[in-house]
This record gives structure tokens, sequence and C-alpha cells, in this order.
């Protein structure tokens, strides 16, 4: 028996995005012996030796294949690379007969079940009704998580989807003229790469937005609209959401499987933005016990709708607490996020025990100014630091990605007794990759 894990990072079709074949590797945290891993780009073998060591898998009885890439668009796994003919008998091969027991995507895209048809082995893909359909697109879209989130009556930010210039310029007036600030998010991005703010007043930082625009009165607010139509609308294919920002707020997460016989909470966590989405921390701490009672009921009643379309897999319910305390829902992912690896396989299997509880994992992008010339070479500082996760101690860093060539970095996660004890860590790490 085998799994087929699919890094397709995004659906090709609803956003365009540079090419990230490193951060789709991540799919192989989730590899078990006699899995088939499919990937944009050919993993490097350090990489693949690191996390099957880390995760007690055989490296030797995985197989590893990468489709022809379409022409222009390296490192995607779009729909017609995925069902090449002869990569398709590449895959066959590598089955070697075994029954495949599922097909697990990073993104719940249409090609997936495509695939899984080629194959013929349908029943592989859990939901595959729904993702056959373009359900994707509804797990992953802001504007269609709004009308969802009201629908069942979790608490939103003020706002509205927009469509039309008129109807944005009203949305952003009604916000501005009371004094808030205003946020317009694209309708398919993720971290707060598609999110700009819109601000009466200068002096606002753009913590989860790319960046600020000041427009205190309505011609301004009308030429924003004007210039900025385009890319919020992706060339006119997409709505997009205007809602209040609330700065000083704290960004979180609670993330959940949805399956045949329920919806299981997975875990809950922090984000840092600096100032888009930059790190992570499980658990949360900044919250109470009764704030992520609220975040995991609110954020479970997110998913009961999606599960009764026929949903199948992971969903993140992202939200906000205001400086005020009140817990304010923002948008949900459908997918393998950026976090499922690091609670259910760095938490439950490689750290274990109640970590929950008695750890604290602090994973993100490495900040502006830390490189590395190589994967190897990062595991050697590490080591040499006496910093690499120790299994006796569950505590240390993990190597969290494959290595970025476009600026020499990765991702690690530091796990730790205590966030303090976390950022101690962080402050040594500054000391190996800082440049010198």
């Amino acid at each position: 028996m085998v799994k087929i894990l699919v890094g397709n990072d995004f659906d090709e079709v609803l956003r365009t995005r540079p090419a990230s074949g490193w951060w789709n590797q991540r799919v192989t945290w989730f590899a078990e012996d006699g899995d088939l891993v499919i990937l944009p780009a050919r993993p490097e073998e350090s990489f693949l030796r690191y996390v099957t060591g880390m995760t007690g898998t055989r490296r030797s009885s995985l197989r590893v294949l990468v489709p022809p890439a379409e022409e222009g668009r390296p490192d995607t796994l779009s729909g017609s690379c995925l069902v090449d003919e002869e990569f398709l008998g590449q895959i066959r091969s590598a089955l070697a007969g075994r029954p495949v027991t599922g097909i697990v995507p990073l993104w719940p895209s249409a090609s997936i079940a495509r695939l899984a048809r080629a194959l013929g082995v349908p029943e592989a893909l859990a939901g595959r009704e729904f993702a056959e359909q373009g359900g994707g697109a509804l797990l992953n879209s802001k504007t269609a998580f709004r009308a969802i989130a009201a629908g069942v009556g979790v608490g939103l930010p003020c706002g509205r989807v927009c469509a039309d210039r008129d109807g944005t310029v009203d949305a952003v007036l009604e916000l501005v003229g009371a004094g808030h600030i205003a946020m317009l998010k694209k309708d398919y991005m993720s971290g707060g790469a598609g999110n700009e703010i819109v601000s009466p007043v200068p002096g606002v930082s753009p913590v989860g937005a790319k960046n600020v625009v000041v427009a205190a009165d309505e011609a301004a607010v009308v030429r924003y609209v004007e210039d900025r139509w385009d890319w919020l609308t992706d060339g006119g294919r997409h709505q997009f959401v205007v809602e209040r920002y609330h700065p000083g707020s704290v960004a979180c997460f609670a993330e959940f499987l949805i399956t045949d016989d329920g919806i299981e909470f997975g875990a809950h966590g922090e984000m840092l933005s600096e100032p888009v989405t930059t790190k992570q921390i499980i658990p949360p701490p900044a919250f109470s016990g009764q704030v992520l009672d609220d975040l995991t009921d609110q954020g479970r009643r997110l998913c009961e709708p999606l599960r009764a379309m026929g949903y199948r897999g992971r969903l993140s319910a992202d939200a906000i607490v205001t400086p005020d305390g009140e817990l304010l829902f923002t948008e949900y992912n459908g997918r393998i996020t950026g976090s499922t690896h690091v609670y259910s396989v760095f938490g439950e299997k490689i750290v274990g025990g109640d970590f929950m509880k008695d750890r604290v994992l602090f994973e993100g992008f490495w900040p502006k100014g830390w490189s590395v010339p190589s994967f190897d070479e990062a595991v050697r500082r590490l080591t040499e630091a006496g910093l690499v996760y120790d299994r006796g101690s569950r505590t240390g860093v993990i190597i969290s990605s494959a290595f970025d060539r476009r600026d020499d970095t990765l991702l690690h996660c530091v796990v730790a007794e205590s966030l303090s004890e976390a950022r101690t860590v962080e402050e040594r790490l500054a000391g190996l990759f800082a440049a010198r």
C-alpha cells in the first residue's frame, strides 16, 4: 500500500506566484515508508535525508518524481504536467502494482482529481467530488469566506465584498469617514502579501499588509481605487474584500482536519508579521483560555458547512484579537498550510508527549540579513553550536524547509520549554546566520 503526496502549493489557475519549488517540498514531512512524492522540482538529497532522519521514515523506501515542466512555468505542478502520459507511466511504474490508499495534495485542486481519475484510483482522493468541481477555490477565497462566516454567525471585522469601483469607494469611505482604517484584501493571496491599508492619517504601521496608503478624503480614495483596480481584482478576474483594520491586534489561527467521521481539532497558534506573516508560535502564548476556547468553537463552526459541502482535508481558521479583546475572523485556508507540518509532525511525532502544554514551537522565515551557503552548512553550524534538536531534552532547532536558493535562506523551528527560551535561541541563531 502507498500514499501519493503531491507538492502543489496553490492552484495555478487562480493565482500566479514566483517559483517556489523549495517551499512545496514541505510535503515530504508527511511521507511514510513506501510513499510516492510528486514535486515540481528535484529536492536536494541532503534535505530528504534530513527529513526522513527526523521522522524515522526509510529514505530508501521513498520514490520522488518530478513531471515535465510546463513551458514558462517552472516549479509549478499544473494539471497538464500531472497527467502527461509519459509521467503517468512513471507513476504506475513506481507504484509497482501496490494499491493507492490515499492521494494527499498540499492544495485541493481539480487537477489532483484529474490525476486520481487518470490513475484509475478516484476513491483515493478524499473529497474528490468537491475538489473536482473547483471546490478548492471556495476554500481559499477571502470573499467566499466572508459569506460563509457571516452565514454561520462567527465574528467578522466590519466590511464588505466589493466587485465594482463605486462600491469600493463607498466601502472605504464608510470606514475612513467614521475615523477607522480600511484594509483591502485580494481574494487569492496569503500571508498578508495581497493586503493594503488605506488610512485617513499618516503613521500607521503596515502590520499584516504590504504597505499603507494615506487617503483622507473622497478624492484621494477615488484616485487610490482607480490606480489599484487592476491589482486588487487581478485584472478584473476577482472580487476582493474591504474591511476595518484594527491596529495593535494579535493574529491567531485554529486548524482542523475535516473527515468523513467529523471535524478534528489540530492546534492553535499565534502569527507574527513584519509586516507580512513571518513567524508562528504554537501554542499561542498571548491569549486566555477563554479566547482559545472561542477561537476553537467558532473555527469549528466554520468547518461545518464545508464538511457538509464535501470538503475533506485541513482547514485553518484565521482571526485577530483586537486591543479591546474582541475575536474577529479574517479568513480561512482550506489546504495543508505552513502550520500543518509544525504541529502534526514536529509536535505530535517528533517532540511528542503533551507538547501543547510543556513545549513551545517557534517557527518562521529568516529575517533580512540572514543567509547560509547551503542546507548542509546550516546543519553543520547548528550541530557545532549544540543547537540541533535533541530527542532526549525535546528541545533544539529543527530545519523546517528546503534551501531557498533565491536568497540563501531556510525556515527553522525552535522547540523550547518556554517562549523566552525560544527567543534566547533565536538570538544565538543570529550569531550563526546573520551576515558577517
